[in-house]
């Protein structure tokens, strides 16, 4: 999965119901734990952070942080969810995803290799072969040329710039009207 969707798709997830932890626009940047797990392919050892066994207890950890620093949870389930959207995607984008790297190096990804087939069937339609298919394979070693960007990625930039925007406009007009109702005094 490209970069952008990783970034945006959660992004936009997160976002929408949680809107009260973005009340500054720097915490914004906490999407960047989505990536996180591409940090193995850098290393040259895809696999390594693409696996529950390693994300589980780094999630864990940060979570055990902010209870400890704060008394409470606030963003520590925020980055744990952006961590943990990553596997998610990939393996919904084919992966394959090595969930007990590097006790099994076998991964799983899903596979859509349905095709509609116009001119055919009783409605002029038809669908030919399934429509999920699973992907095992264990991840190439080494350092490999992965893809960048996509339609689907500057899709979902897309999507949360104007979810982002409606959203704020929406918080300001009732601001607006919640200080017109109050006499002038915004609350």
């Amino acid at each position: 999965m490209d970069l952008l969707t990783h970034l945006f798709l959660p992004l936009t997830v997160a976002y929408v119901l949680r809107r009260e932890l973005f009340g500054h626009p720097v915490t914004l940047g906490l999407t960047g734990f989505s990536v996180l797990s591409d940090f193995d392919k850098f290393l040259g050892h895809q696999g390594l952070l693409h696996s529950l066994v390693t994300i589980v207890p780094i999630c864990l950890a940060v979570l055990a942080a902010e209870r400890w620093y704060r008394g409470e949870w606030q963003y520590a389930p925020l980055i744990a969810g952006f961590m943990s959207s990553h596997l998610l995607l990939d393996l919904i984008d084919g992966g394959p995803v090595p969930l007990l790297y590097p006790f099994v190096e076998q991964g799983l990804g899903f596979r859509y290799p349905a095709q509609t087939v116009f001119g055919t069937g009783p409605v002029g339609m038809s669908i030919r072969g399934p429509l999920v298919d699973t992907k095992t394979a264990a991840p190439r070693a080494g350092y490999n040329t992965f893809g960048f960007l996509t339609g689907d990625g500057i899709a979902w930039l897309l999507v949360f710039v104007v979810v982002y925007v409606g959203l704020r406009r929406q918080k300001r007009s009732e601001q607006s009207v919640t200080a017109a109702a109050d006499g002038g005094e915004e609350t």
